[in-house]
Formats: C-alpha cells, sequence, structure tokens
C-alpha cells in the first residue's frame, strides 16, 4: 500500500474509532452497560485494524516523509483526536467499573447484614449469645440430694 492510501486509511480508521469510543462513552454515562457488546465488536475490530496499520508504519518510520503536507496534517489531527478520545475512553470505562464494583459490594454487604443470624445453640454446645442481656448471667445452682 503506497503512503497516501495508508495516511487515508489511517485517518478513517481513527475517525471509526473515535466515533465507537465517543458511543461507548454515552452508553456508559447512560448506565446501559447491556448496549456496549455490540459496540466491543466493532471496536476490536477497528483496533485491530489500527494496529496492524501502525506496526506496519512503525517497520518504515519515513513512510509519510513524502505525502503531501495536507494530508499529513490530516493525519496528524486524526491521530490526536484518537488519542483524546482513547483517554476519555479509558477513563470513563474505569468509572463504569468502579462504580459496579461498589454497586456489587453495598449488595454484598446488604445481603450480609439481612441474612438471619442463628440462634440457640453453637456446634460446640454452647449458647449463641446473640442479644444483649438485660438481666445478670444465671448463676450456677447444686441439688441438694437430701431433701
Amino acid at each position: 500500500m503506497n503512503p497516501s492510501a495508508r495516511a487515508y486509511e489511517l485517518i478513517d480508521l481513527s475517525h471509526s474509532l473515535v466515533q465507537v469510543m465517543a458511543s461507548e462513552i454515552e452508553i456508559l454515562r447512560d448506565g446501559k452497560v447491556a448496549d456496549i457488546e455490540p459496540l466491543q465488536v466493532q471496536k476490536e475490530a477497528l483496533s485491530s485494524a489500527y494496529e496492524t496499520h501502525m506496526r506496519d508504519v512503525a517497520s518504515d518510520p519515513g513512510m509519510f516523509n513524502m505525502i503531501e503536507p495536507d494530508l499529513r496534517d490530516a493525519l496528524k489531527t486524526a491521530a490526536t483526536q484518537f488519542e483524546v478520545s482513547a483517554s476519555e475512553n479509558k477513563l470513563a470505562v474505569q468509572a463504569a467499573l468502579e462504580m459496579n464494583t461498589r454497586l456489587v459490594q453495598v449488595i454484598a454487604d446488604a445481603v450480609i447484614k439481612s441474612a438471619p443470624s442463628a440462634s440457640g445453640y453453637t456446634k460446640t454446645g454452647a449458647a449463641a449469645d446473640t442479644a444483649p442481656r438485660t438481666a445478670p448471667p444465671p448463676l450456677p445452682a447444686t441439688l441438694n440430694r437430701s431433701l
């Protein structure tokens, strides 16, 4: 692929990835996590293609030296937009993950708190002492058989 065609392809991939990540951020902000799966498939395919192109560019660092200055500027702008969008996307995904983790912890704490506790005797045969005592503890007593 010639350098100009590669530049146009990278610009198109960058714009597509920016759109997908913007949609993903919007879905995360709305809390509609179930709607993300189709975007993830698209995002993975675009990312894979972008990565392949970037590896090719890395193997020939001077590839874009001969392209038109306007095209080079457009490529730089697309790369900058992609980097900004990727950073925003990363923060949104991390925030959603943190929110979900906290929600799961709140639910787990509520379940533990509402779970019935054992009453009666423990497995060692001792009386369960779950309720606070209002009276003094019982005193040991013996019976006299001579009565």
